[in-house]
């Protein structure tokens, strides 16, 4: 038992310093001088939804970074809070003049709400490149002149999320989930080429390539939108980048409940990832140090508090290792009790995992019961 324990805590370790270096590598290697970013290039489309109280504050911290870049808000017709919040904003006429609100008839059952409202507006759409942002996400656009470098390209690009919502408990250790997988996760397999999916709350596409393959109306009635991007344009012989454009998404949790309904979601989502595209590298680089530390913690609990200790300081080490490595990609500040979300994180993830595979594969999205399988709308 004390043999297995140890070669797996030592396959842990190395797994994740494999892991880092690679993502260190991408991250370094391709970075780009570039400052300039064309903004007239670009015209940002998010689906916008009520309910997020830091609505208002997130859509003008992407106008405020930028002069030119064009902004198309879609919004419910039945959506009033929404829209209240949208002309609120659009009362500041420098915001005015670059923002253009749709107000769009109720999504039809059995349909994904974002990509119908995107397809409503597609046809409106002037300048050659597309940026699909969620409504809680905010784009740090200093680093977008990376994107200079593939102007011209049919390609997708994607950014690479972390969060910062610090609001309450629940809030916190689901913002570790994300700043403890996202960097060591999207640059990792990006550097092994094996990316084959997108960060679903910021892309880019070229206008031209959406509107010749009818890209929105193909995968409309898909429920992980970003995946179906991706294996749709994929199958069409477009490749995928991976930029380094980070982009700061921060989920609002209130409870226990919420936190739980949230990661059951979101580990649905990836497990069909892993049914499309489970190959060796997926297993080695994600699948199996998500899987490692449960067996860990389960011996350790027999062998006695030194073990234990011994676990615990590697989930320790390693959130305190990742700490440092986004701070210095990140211009935020960032606080030491991360450290600590980050390793309830790791102990409870495993868990959770657990939680999953017992229970039926259905979440509840927009009051309906919804199985997921294949990554269609399937409604119970």
């Amino acid at each position: 038992m004390k043999l297995i324990f140890i070669i797996i805590a030592v396959a842990y370790f190395l797994l994740f310093l494999v892991r880092w270096l690679l993502s260190l590598v991408y991250y370094k290697k391709g970075k780009s001088d570039a400052t300039d970013f064309p903004e007239e290039l670009f015209t940002v489309v998010q689906p916008i939804l009520s309910g997020d109280p830091r609505l208002e504050s997130d859509l003008r911290a992407n106008l405020q970074q930028t002069k030119v870049v064009e902004f198309y808000w879609l919004i419910d017709q039945s959506d009033t809070k929404a829209q209240h919040v949208a002309n609120k904003i659009c009362q500041d006429a420098s915001f005015a003049q670059r923002i253009r609100i749709f107000l769009i008839e109720d999504v039809p059952q059995g349909i994904n709400p974002k990509s119908y409202k995107i397809e409503q507006v597609v046809e409106e759409l002037t300048r050659p490149y597309l940026i699909v942002l969620d409504d809680d996400s905010v784009i740090d656009f200093s680093k977008m002149g990376e994107m200079t470098a593939y102007l011209g390209q049919e390609v997708i690009l994607t950014g690479v999320p972390y969060n910062q919502e610090r609001s309450n408990f629940w809030s916190k250790l689901v913002a570790a989930f994300v700043n403890g997988n996202s960097f060591i996760t999207y640059f990792t397999m990006a550097k092994v080429e094996a990316n084959h999916s997108i960060n679903g709350m910021f892309y880019i596409l070229p206008v031209k390539l959406v509107k010749n393959q009818g890209l929105f109306t193909a995968i409309k009635d898909y429920l992980c939108d970003d995946l179906a991007v991706a294996d749709f344009l994929s199958s069409k012989g477009v490749s995928i980048v991976q930029t380094r454009v980070t982009c700061n998404v921060r989920t609002t949790i209130k409870s226990a409940t919420q936190y739980l309904l949230q990661m059951k979601r979101w580990l649905l989502f990836s497990s069909i990832y892993f049914k499309k595209h489970l190959d060796f590298k997926l297993f080695i680089l994600i699948g199996l140090p998500s899987f490692l530390p449960l067996p860990g913690l389960i011996l350790s609990l027999f062998l006695g508090w030194p073990y234990l200790l011994l676990a615990l300081s590697l989930l320790l080490f390693k959130a305190v290792w990742m700490l440092l490595y986004r701070q210095s990609i990140l211009s935020n500040r960032l606080r030491l009790d991360e450290v600590t979300y980050e390793v309830l994180n790791d102990l409870l993830l495993p868990w959770l995992f657990v939680y999953v595979l017992m229970t039926p594969p259905v979440i509840n999205w927009r009051g309906r019961k919804i199985r997921v399988t294949d990554g269609k709308i399937r409604y119970e």
